[in-house]
């Protein structure tokens, strides 16, 4: 089954970052297959790119504009065993940004990294806000639950069958301008089981409106290649 292997986060939890250039270094020992998975947000309407790849493959997911003045998207990639250079990610504005790089490590380092159910949703002002529960479609899947709000709360009281937030922080806070809050939580599945709501409650500062999101990341094996190749085939024939 795959396990959850590290967390680099920009800011640390009640820290301050403006940069629009953010550059992760990312977890220490990682290995060739890992699933690497970046939150990059912004207290704002920014637009979103990567300007240094690292030497990956990144896939862009949807970018979220959220009523509460809160720009979020996700990046993933499946890492190849080497960081050309630690990888940069850059918003069109400042004034409070935060990224999150999150690794887990496969079931076998030979699969391939694919997502389904990619969710956001702008949930009222509430204490506790409920991510819905999916039903993944493949075996051996991983389902990341995302909170962002446009001010600095603090998160706990996870609720929810089976989710988990071991190795991560409670919550990732950023200071800067008029602050904003992030947390995760994950579940790991070797089965394709419903997932079930998973809740957070906001400890300080709540109840405030919040954009969360949802994506299940499944393995699957890699695909054998078809082409032709004319020196193995005159190997085989003795040429």
């Amino acid at each position: 089954m795959a396990t959850f292997f590290g967390i680099s986060a920009i800011p640390a939890d009640n820290g301050s970052n403006t940069t629009t250039t953010i550059t992760i270094t990312p977890p220490t020992s990682m290995l060739d297959g890992d699933l690497v998975v970046v939150y990059h947000t912004q207290r704002g309407t920014a637009t979103f790119s990567i300007t240094n790849t690292g030497g990956q493959t990144w896939t862009s997911l949807g970018r979220s504009i959220v009523t509460t003045n809160i720009a979020t998207i996700i990046h993933y990639a499946r890492f190849n065993g080497t960081w050309s250079a630690n990888p940069q990610f850059t918003s069109s504005a400042g004034t409070n940004t935060s990224a999150y790089m999150l690794v887990f490590r496969p079931t076998v380092s030979t699969n391939v990294w694919n997502h389904e159910n990619e969710t956001s949703v702008n949930a009222a002002a509430a204490t506790t806000i409920t991510v819905t529960g999916i039903t993944p479609n493949f075996d051996d899947n991983i389902t990341i639950a995302n909170w962002n709000t446009a001010d600095d709360n603090t998160w706990g009281n996870l609720s929810g069958a089976n989710w988990e937030q071991t190795g991560l922080g409670a919550q990732y806070r950023n200071l800067a301008g008029t602050d904003a809050s992030s947390a995760f939580a994950y579940q790991i599945q070797q089965t394709r089981q419903a997932t079930n709501n998973v809740s957070l409650e906001q400890l300080s500062l709540g109840a405030d409106a919040t954009n969360w999101r949802r994506i299940t990341f499944y393995e699957a094996a890699a695909p054998v290649s078809t082409e032709f190749d004319p020196m193995g085939m005159m190997g085989f024939f003795g040429i």
